[in-house]
């Protein structure tokens, strides 16, 4: 691995086999931390129960919170709530998929991208399911 990265930093082009390729494209599993499997198993229990659905950011929210906000806090949430669907969507399907680990730094980092995007929101309005 070290001798394709300083090649690839000295510029110089390499040839690997499709086996090589095919395991530098794979997800490496490591354990994640607590914080991160409990954030995901609250996640995964919402979808099992059909409280949220993926493809139907409409149903991350908490009606009742979200329609006393004002104007300017509604768009907000709104503009958000495109890019927490498009993570809750990538996480999910990373955590299904037969070819990823169920843990892995990969998740755990798609996992806090999404916690940090609904954190801008709640601290002012808990307005998610999750």
């Amino acid at each position: 691995m070290t001798d394709y990265l300083a090649t690839i930093a000295q510029g110089q082009k390499t040839t690997l086999s499709a086996a090589e390729e095919k395991k530098m494209g794979e997800a490496a599993a490591a354990p994640m931390n607590d914080g991160h499997n409990q954030f995901l198993q609250v996640i995964l229990a919402l979808i099992d129960k059909g409280e949220i659905d993926v493809y139907k950011p409409e149903t991350f929210l908490k009606k009742d919170v979200y329609d006393k906000l004002d104007e300017t806090w509604r768009d907000k949430t709104d503009l958000a709530l495109l890019n927490i669907a498009n993570h809750l969507q990538n996480i999910y399907l990373f955590r299904v998929s037969k070819q990823t680990p169920d843990e892995a730094p990969i998740l755990a980092s798609m996992i806090d991208e999404l916690w940090q995007m609904k954190q801008r929101i709640e601290e002012t309005h808990d307005v998610f399911k999750f």
